[in-house]
């Protein structure tokens, strides 16, 4: 018996949903298994030689503290304005070879919807003020761009390289959510004013999807950038991306390195120590909700096995630097559930054990979370962070403020 053909259609489809529903989500999981087997394997397969040395770029550092410096510093102010979009989130910081500093982060009605751009803010030496906002990549620009669909923009990274281009870093996602993300680069040859156009990275055969940025890179003295990354698709582990840029602002090679342990460790950032040694602070996005750090004594090219540290993360982002006189400077949010305490912690051991510092925020049932940090060329410190998901702030300090361990007041919305 043949039944009309919308009835037949329409019965044949609930059919199949009913019946074949279990073994397409079964297909799913294996399938994104394999993604993320492959992409370990891609990523730990025939090697080339690890770097011999890092370096630093960023300003020349000057030689002396101030007077003024000498004294405790402590200042806030907003770098996203007021209802500039309804939500803001993950911001990064940049020195450029000017001295200016470069901040970046996504903005929209909400994380992951198709209207989030990636912006950019100056903050000029000259003036101490953050400039307006300006739209560096979106969705639709993506598009254009990459001559594919773009179903939104997120998590982006911007570093400059030794021939004095910028580099912009970006996820976007085309199916999915943000395990199924592509990586794209941009340049721009006037220390981030304007943008090249964007180019994807292929970084695995298989489906080349789920590598994610979020800190900034290394710097190897034969010219490669080695740009922490993670997979998040399945199996959660920690990358290092390894890319060499060309004299003219051009791509010429790149390789994705993975860690051999995986244990829902993400978000790596990484710490030149000197004498060939970096560590590597990761996210617990696991059940363990502590902090773990891991060791390179190979200039980032092989890690030991990731260790517990002595504070806790409620599965959210960390930022840390070395300061000029050799601690490791931590900024991570102190508890193991939630985001609503941001803080500062020192190690004199090279990341080995953490001291805890001042407090940058703390509002019950508050969001302040992915913080970024870097150090000017007078030695200020500048913290950039998440507010309330409403606005991206910027905190700056000195050394002085620090080693005084005061707790500054929580600032409030104008």
């Amino acid at each position: 018996m043949t039944l009309p053909r919308s009835s037949a259609a329409h019965g044949s489809a609930a059919g199949v949903d009913r019946s074949l529903a279990p073994y397409r989500r079964a297909g799913l999981a294996l399938c994104t298994l394999v993604a993320a087997a492959l992409a370990g394997l891609q990523a730990n397969g025939p090697e080339s030689t690890a770097p011999q040395r890092l370096m630093t770029l960023r300003p020349a550092a000057t030689d002396r503290v101030s007077a003024a410096d000498a004294q405790p510093f402590h200042a806030e102010s907003w770098i996203s304005p007021l209802d500039h979009t309804p939500t803001v989130h993950c911001s990064t910081l940049a020195p450029l070879p000017n001295g200016d500093l470069l901040a970046v982060w996504y903005g929209g009605a909400r994380e992951g919807a198709g209207d989030v751009a990636v912006f950019t803010s100056r903050l000029a030496g000259s003036d101490g003020a953050w400039a307006a906002p300006k739209r560096a990549v979106d969705r639709s620009m993506a598009e254009e761009e990459l001559g594919r669909p773009i179903k939104k923009v997120g998590n982006t990274v911007v570093f400059p390289d030794q021939f004095g281009h910028l580099w912009m870093v970006y996820v976007s996602v085309t199916v999915g959510g943000w395990s199924g993300c592509t990586l794209n680069v941009k340049t721009s040859t006037d220390q981030g004013r304007t943008w090249g156009s964007s180019h994807r990275l292929n970084l695995n055969p298989f489906l080349n999807l789920s590598t994610l940025v979020r800190s900034r890179p290394i710097y190897a003295s034969d010219g490669r950038i080695g740009l922490p990354a993670y997979h998040e698709m399945a199996l959660k582990y920690p990358q290092i991306l390894w890319l060499t840029p060309g004299s003219d602002g051009s791509l010429r090679d790149y390789q994705l390195r993975s860690l051999p342990r995986k244990d829902d460790l993400i978000q790596p950032t990484l710490v030149p120590l000197g004498n060939d040694r970096v560590l590597m602070v990761l996210r617990d996005g696991g059940p363990e909700r502590v902090l773990h750090t891991a060791f390179s004594h190979d200039n980032g090219w092989t890690w030991s096995n990731p260790v517990h540290s002595n504070l806790p993360n409620p599965d959210s982002a960390v930022d840390a630097l070395r300061l000029r006189d050799g601690r490791v400077l931590l900024v991570y949010n102190d508890a193991l559930q939630g985001r609503e305490t941001l803080r500062l912690a020192l190690s004199n051991d090279d990341g080995v054990s953490w001291r805890p510092g001042p407090v940058l925020e703390h509002e019950a049932l508050k969001d302040f979370s992915y913080p970024s940090m870097t150090e000017d060329k007078d030695g200020r410190i500048h913290v950039t962070y998440t507010w309330q998901r409403k606005r991206i702030k910027h905190v700056e300090f000195n050394v002085a403020w620090l080693d005084q361990a005061s707790t500054p007041v929580t600032a409030s919305l104008p």
